[in-house]
């Protein structure tokens, strides 16, 4: 099988059917959907192990007791029979032509290692709230990377070799692990977006004091990793002074979820 699609979920019943419907309903179909159930309370175990008792390409594991998504997700990519792996989280959908784009993209641009794409942003009722999407090539993606991650996380897909090279995801991160990952590899291998919306992109959350910290220790790690200290300073500056004010609930909206 050439694709793993990678999902992770923790009491997803409201939408992780809807989830794993929009990958079955895929126009490209040599793909197994690998869910990591991370110890859910609500139901959702029973609904994963019955979509894997009547689907030969849905494959469930159980975590026991809850990891977190970081582990959950290093744990799917360990067990994960694919060499491209495509990530999605329980409450996204992926439009039908989604895996087929990314798959001939990848197929004829080896030297391409992840590949994200738009996203049609939708609310928690999924009403639609307009198209987004991030800098296409490697060099602006790299350019702007201290300023923004460069992928909606549930969008890319990666090659299997990516994700070996730097062990995974950082499990010590709990929101903004794949933002860690994409700093980490962005000098030694090769970043792309497709300009066609892939997924549904549900936005629900605000920000917390923790994604500030953990946003801040991503880059902070960059900047020692690449002795930049003072852009890794300014970027920082520039995220908490950008998002304070919705983590001390005093602007209303909040745009995106931790990508």
């Amino acid at each position: 099988m050439q694709v793993t699609v990678l999902m992770a979920v923790y009491n997803g019943m409201d939408t992780v059917v809807g989830a794993i419907n929009s990958v079955l309903d895929q126009t490209f179909d040599d793909f197994e959907l690998l869910v990591v159930d991370d110890a859910s309370t609500d139901g959702t175990s029973d609904v994963l192990d019955e979509f894997q008792s009547r689907n030969r390409r849905v494959r469930v594991l159980h975590n026991a007791p809850n990891r977190g998504m970081a582990a959950s997700l290093n744990i799917g990519i360990q067990n994960a029979g694919g060499e491209l792996i495509a990530r999605l989280d329980a409450d996204d959908l992926c439009l039908p032509e989604r895996l087929k784009q990314q798959v001939d993209f990848m197929n004829g641009h080896p030297e391409i290692s992840v590949l994200g794409g738009a996203a049609q942003l939708i609310d928690e009722a999924g009403q639609s709230l307009g198209t987004e999407q991030r800098p296409e090539t490697h060099d602006e993606l790299v350019s702007r990377i201290y300023r923004e991650c460069p992928f909606y996380h549930p969008s890319v897909m990666v090659r299997r070799n990516f994700y070996e090279e730097y062990g995974g995801y950082d499990e010590r991160m709990k929101r903004s692990c794949d933002y860690d990952l994409w700093l980490k590899g962005c000098r030694s291998h090769r970043y792309h977006n497709l300009c066609e919306p892939l997924i549904r992109y549900r936005v629900r959350n605000k920000p917390v004091a923790k994604d500030l910290y953990e946003v801040s220790l991503a880059l902070a790690l960059a900047g020692y990793r690449e002795r930049t200290p003072l852009k890794c300073g300014l970027a920082i500056s520039r995220y908490v002074a950008s998002n304070a004010l919705s983590v001390m609930g005093l602007r209303q909206s909040w745009p995106r979820r931790a990508a």
